[in-house]
């Protein structure tokens, strides 16, 4: 047995989603109600996203899974063949696995939740990327920090020159960031000499290319503050994690039958775990 082989037998063993059921069933929730607080708590948001020039034959393969699935059932052969050949729902299942494990749902709802829940709620994410970095199909390409300040009297100039910061994301996209961030700086004009901090907005992407597929996250927590009075100030501070992980899917043939044995995530499931909810009444529009 390989080194590889017995690193994989760690991480299903320590992440064993038969004894972590405990995650919620997904909720909508009210962001404006969550904002009325008198001092803002530290919150995630949450979207999946499925992009690359191969992106239609992963969506293919994972349909395949999910039709075999539908006719066979879970456990049979037809399933574990079709998994096999289809290192997308690999991918979907093993980040799957790492949200269930690490407790964190972005998909329950904020707004009557207490501080504590909500800083939990902050600790699970990064508990989540951990356990997906852990896992040895993922292999870190580059991490790296944006920041970006600016004094302005119009939020839209700085929300317009935020969103370029995000490198791979499709001008459609960044039309659902910028409306995510007006959202925010309604929130902080709203309250004077008041920072309103909105963190995490957590991008997940799964990138399908020629040659790879990519996970990459987009993690920025984002503060507004406006100062009324005779003399308004607008002040955002905006700081962008870009987090590009390689999923080795040449191997995933070689691990699918133990994996498969553990949790199976399709596509759609893993964009339903990771998916923060926009319901009719909330003032945010989710990155997905």
């Amino acid at each position: 047995m390989s080194n590889q082989d017995l690193q994989m037998e760690s991480w299903l063993t320590v992440n064993d989603v038969s004894l972590h059921q405990n995650i919620q069933t997904p909720l909508s929730f009210n962001l404006a109600a969550s904002l009325q607080d008198a001092t803002p708590v530290q919150d995630t948001i949450s979207g999946g996203l499925l992009i690359g020039n191969k992106q239609n034959e992963a969506i293919d393969a994972n349909n395949n899974v999910k039709n075999v699935l539908q006719t066979f059932g879970r456990f049979s052969n037809e399933v574990k063949q079709s998994v096999q050949v289809s290192p997308i729902v690999g991918l979907t299942t093993i980040l799957d696995i790492a949200r269930i494990v690490s407790n964190y749902n972005p998909a329950l709802p904020t707004d009557k939740e207490s501080d504590e829940t909500k800083k939990a709620r902050v600790v699970a994410y990064n508990q989540y990327i951990t356990k997906v970095l852990q896992n040895p199909l993922m292999h870190l390409k580059s991490n790296y920090e944006k920041k970006y300040t600016k004094r302005t009297s119009n939020w839209n100039t700085a929300i317009d020159e935020i969103s370029n910061l995000y490198d791979g994301i499709s001008e459609r996209d960044k039309e659902k960031i910028k409306t995510s961030l007006k959202a925010l700086a309604e929130a902080a004009s709203s309250r004077s000499n008041t920072a309103n901090t909105e963190n995490i907005f957590a991008q997940n992407v799964i990138v399908c290319n020629d040659e790879e597929i990519e996970f990459c996250i987009y993690s920025s927590s984002v503060t507004m503050l406006y100062s009324g009075g005779k003399n308004t100030v607008k002040q955002v501070e905006f700081t962008l994690n870009e987090t590009h992980i390689r999923f080795t899917k040449e191997l995933w043939s070689k691990y699918s039958d133990a994996v498969l044995a553990k949790h199976l995530a399709l596509l759609d499931d893993w964009l339903t775990g990771i998916t923060t909810p926009n319901s009719g009444q909330s003032t945010l529009t989710c990155l997905v």
